[in-house]
């Protein structure tokens, strides 16, 4: 069975993780009894290799990484004929093995369901796939959702809704909304995160693989120095574009906290050729202080030229480079000092990325 990213991802009256694991069965060419199983054990994986020409980032430097890895396993258990408990254990070279995620969800009918434990965000298109590589066009996601970014958390504990109005022949719209705690992985020394509320919007056009997002939230940062409690706002708007052979997307992200903004945002373009190759190419910008727009310390342009080739159903290889103008993302990681890194760098990234 050939991989077809544009069919079970976008189903969006299925819950976030069960999104994600349908799309790992459908792509390793599981059968549909499969799916029905009590008790199902799949994942996926990556290992890329990076190598920087100048700054250093994730690792890399001119000397190259074999750092950047990831193995994920996505396990998911029926209770009921309405209920199903999903979980993610990870584990990689730079972090700790744990569990990323893990909850119960409940269908009360076919349009309205609900997740309580620890969910991944519903934010933008790459948040909930962003740990299963093979469902990516690259090897290295969009600057928005790179951790030094600061863009995205990982997941929330708490309790989410999700109910998908049809339209009819207008396509659907599919409301998310949710509210607990950030889940974050890589906390600041001198805050930690208490509360978080928000939602996501979907829109699935009648027009076939076309979808456009509006997600946010907003979480309450305690500052550990003084104890001072002060919000903090995430937005980003999404277009997406996934039929036949086209793979098109443009993400819009906004950051606001204590009284810095920042803001990110990248165009995307793949393109399969005999269902194997997809060449891609991404224009990424990213500004990490509105205030110190054009310093190239807190603004970095990236032009991503790249190819994926798909060896099986189930194992890709990717190479591309990035051409790089400013290192905010380095500076951002505490891996280059402020105004001492080079303008113009290139990145050079290729990897093998798997699902089981």
């Amino acid at each position: 069975m050939a991989y077809n990213p544009s069919a079970p991802c976008c189903t969006a009256n299925l819950a976030i993780s069960s999104r994600l694991l349908v799309c790992l069965f459908l792509s390793s060419g599981a059968t549909a009894a499969d799916l029905v199983d009590p008790f199902q054990l799949h994942g996926y994986g990556s290992q890329d290799y990076l190598q920087a020409s100048r700054n250093t980032y994730l690792g890399a430097d001119h000397r190259g990484s074999w750092d950047v890895n990831f193995i994920g396993l996505v396990g998911s258990v029926t209770l009921t004929d309405r209920s199903t408990f999903w979980s993610q254990l990870e584990a990689s070279t730079q972090d700790q093995t744990r569990f990323t995620w893990f909850f119960i969800d409940y269908s009360f009918s076919e349009w309205l369901r609900s997740h309580i434990g620890r969910v991944k965000f519903p934010l933008g298109i790459y948040n909930e796939i962003i740990d299963a590589k093979f469902l990516q066009v690259s090897s290295l996601e969009p600057a928005l959702y790179q951790q030094s970014a600061d863009f995205v958390h990982d997941s929330y504990n708490g309790v989410g809704l999700d109910y998908t109005l049809s339209l009819g022949h207008n396509g659907e719209i599919l409301w998310q909304a949710y509210g607990g705690n950030t889940y974050d992985t890589n906390p600041p020394p001198d805050s930690r995160d208490r509360r978080v509320f928000g939602g996501r919007i979907t829109y699935q056009t009648p027009f076939d693989g076309l979808r456009f997002m509006l997600s946010g939230y907003r979480s309450q940062v305690e500052v550990l120095a003084t104890n001072e409690l002060v919000h903090e706002d995430r937005l980003i708007g999404s277009v997406d574009y996934l039929h036949d052979s086209w793979d098109v997307k443009s993400e819009y992200g906004s950051h606001k906290f204590r009284g810095v903004s920042s803001n990110a945002y990248y165009v995307q373009f793949g393109y399969s050729i005999a269902q194997a190759w997809m060449p891609f190419v991404r224009y990424d910008r990213v500004n990490l202080d509105t205030k110190l727009e054009g310093n190239d310390s807190f603004t970095q342009k990236i032009v991503v030229v790249g190819l994926n080739f798909k060896l099986k159903n189930y194992i890709s290889l990717r190479a591309e480079n990035q051409f790089n103008r400013g290192y905010a993302l380095p500076v951002a990681s505490g891996e280059v000092p402020i105004n001492t890194g080079s303008r113009n760098w290139n990145l050079f990234v290729a990897g093998v990325h798997f699902i089981f």
